[in-house]
């Protein structure tokens, strides 16, 4: 189909992966501040299962520091496959570019 194509922003692809990052940093930050949470014994009161209460509790935010930490990992990941989708788009265009003799810049 003449004159059909498409152009990737390749700039546009790098900001997401920005963004992904810098959410994945926010929620090492979260996570971090999880961590440092830590509750006595008795914290619920003497009630007799303010301990269940508690240990309950701790397993909670356990779990939600694991979550965090998977979340982060998947951004990360997102962050880097897209990154290397703008690289390969980047790549690609210069390449078909210098075959057909197009400039740079210039989609097909």
């Amino acid at each position: 189909m003449p004159g059909a194509g498409f152009d990737i922003d390749g700039d546009a692809l790098r900001r997401y992966a920005n963004a992904a990052e810098q959410a994945a940093d926010r929620l090492q930050v979260i996570r971090n501040g999880l961590s440092d949470l830590e509750l006595s014994d008795g914290v619920f009161g003497q009630l007799p299962e303010s301990n269940e209460l508690r240990a309950d509790y701790m397993g909670k935010k356990q779990q939600a520091e694991e979550d965090l930490g998977s979340a982060g990992d998947a951004l990360e990941s997102v962050a880097e496959a897209v990154r290397e989708s703008a690289e390969n788009y980047d790549s690609t265009e210069q390449a078909n570019s210098q075959t057909v003799g197009g400039g740079p810049g210039r989609g097909l």
